[in-house]
């Protein structure tokens, strides 16, 4: 696969994004989208991410460090599988929503009641 460049530039009233993707040599033609454009194309470069990635081992998050959002907006609810639906906004990929399975339920409530007997403070920053 030939390698791209990729840019992308926010305009300075943060209505609109220009994103320009070419060959490392040559020309390249930038498209402007705005925030409903780049949502839509986040959403299909996740769908497409999601397929590139069936079958392949999914690893385990424990010890790794991820990008992490402070106080996001997050909304809880019964889901329509037998367990719990969990749904943030996050600032980079808009809207979110996890399917959690009752014992997944169980485990996560498990370790944030843990968390609770901790003494405020303890935890430090996210990481």
């Amino acid at each position: 696969m030939a390698k791209a460049r990729v840019g992308i530039k926010v305009a300075d009233d943060q209505r609109a994004v220009t994103i320009e993707i070419g060959p490392t040599e040559g020309p390249s033609a930038p498209v402007a989208l705005d925030l409903e454009q780049l949502t839509k194309l986040i959403k299909l470069l996740g769908q497409a991410r999601s397929r590139m990635v069936v079958g392949t081992l999914k690893q385990s998050l424990d010890g790794q460090t991820v990008e992490t959002v402070f106080s996001p907006p997050w909304h809880i609810q019964v889901a329509q599988i037998d367990g719990s639906l969990l749904a943030f906004d996050h600032p980079n990929y808009g809207p979110i929503a996890y399917a959690i399975p009752r014992a997944d339920v169980a485990r996560i409530v498990e370790v944030l009641s843990a968390h609770l007997t901790l003494p405020e403070g303890s935890q430090g920053k996210p990481n």
